[in-house]
């Protein structure tokens, strides 16, 4: 919506949705995940039994990869079995 003007800003993304701009910046920026990471989440199919990802998890990527990523690497192949 941002992409094709239908809203200026994340502000107004966030009041057209009815969520808090936080969350938008949130989910924003899990649309930067690794390609490979992103996939691995995909395949977990939804609903789950059990959270295996939160968006504190993925934010704390985001803001470490490296520091992160085995963490996160490990915690969704887990869930796959």
């Amino acid at each position: 919506m941002i992409e094709t003007d239908e809203v200026k800003n994340q502000s107004e993304l966030a009041k057209k949705l009815g969520i808090s701009r936080a969350r938008v910046s949130q989910v924003l920026a899990i649309l930067k995940l690794d390609e490979k990471l992103m996939s691995a989440i995909e395949q977990l199919g939804n609903p789950m039994h059990v959270k295996i990802v939160s968006i504190n998890m993925l934010s704390k990527y985001l803001k470490n990869p490296e520091l992160h990523k085995n963490e996160l690497m490990s915690r969704l192949f887990e869930g796959q079995c």
